[in-house]
């Protein structure tokens, strides 16, 4: 029997991020398929790819910057062209892996995203964790829901059932762990990651970005037969 472990180094308003883990997800069950035995341990890190305008802290509001018709916020980035063609190719993608994206909806800050997803992992671990994280992406690519908005929060936290209603709803607007969010976040990009997701095997194999499920295959086959 092996067992993996893996750390995915991700941000939960990353289209690659999403696609990258359905990927992961399909070489796990084809390798698993073959040897039922071996065991995967999943761990999400949280990276910005747009760091939060407002540093988390004292005094500092859970929910302190609006959201932003998240179309408008592309074309910023990438320009009105260029965002289309981004769009189209992502819808396209997406649609291979069985998933229908959608870019209407608005965007904001993922700190609070990570937040919960952090909660998610302390209340119920990996399987928290995964539930939390594809409610998230789900809505958020899927079915053009604001992800920073907190009854959104509330409401993926207790579908994912990591905790009741009321005790999700107080971590979220205590602010609790969002400057160990923040201080993680930073210690990726300090770490030389400068785009996600981004994968760590057994803390020696890296696997940048969103590859295909025979990439994963190819070096699960390798650290078992180390």
């Amino acid at each position: 029997m092996t067992q993996y472990t893996i750390k995915a180094v991700s941000d939960i308003v990353c289209p690659f991020c999403y696609l990258g883990s359905v990927k992961l997800n399909k070489a796990i069950e084809a390798h698993r398929s073959k040897y039922p035995q071996d065991t995967f341990s999943i761990e999400y890190v949280p990276y910005y790819l747009q760091p939060p305008s407002q540093p988390a802290g004292e005094g500092t509001p859970a929910f302190p910057v609006a959201s932003r018709n998240r179309r408008e916020v592309y074309a910023d980035k990438f320009g009105p062209e260029r965002a289309k063609q981004v769009e189209a190719m992502l819808i396209d993608t997406a649609a291979k892996e069985g998933l229908t994206f959608k870019w209407g909806g608005k965007t904001g800050p993922s700190r609070n995203g990570h937040r919960l997803v952090r909660f998610a992992q302390q209340r119920a671990g990996q399987e928290g964790q995964n539930k939390v994280l594809y409610g998230l992406w789900r809505r958020y690519y899927e079915e053009e829901i604001d992800i920073t908005e907190l009854d959104v929060l509330v409401e993926t936290g207790v579908e994912a059932d990591v905790g009741t209603k009321e005790e999700v709803r107080e971590y979220l607007e205590s602010g609790k762990d969002a400057a160990l969010i923040d201080d993680v976040a930073v210690q990726q990009r300090m770490k030389g990651i400068s785009g996600v997701p981004n994968y760590v095997l057994q803390d020696r194999f890296e696997v940048p970005g969103a590859q295909d499920p025979d990439v994963f295959l190819s070096l699960f086959k390798k650290i078992k037969e180390l």
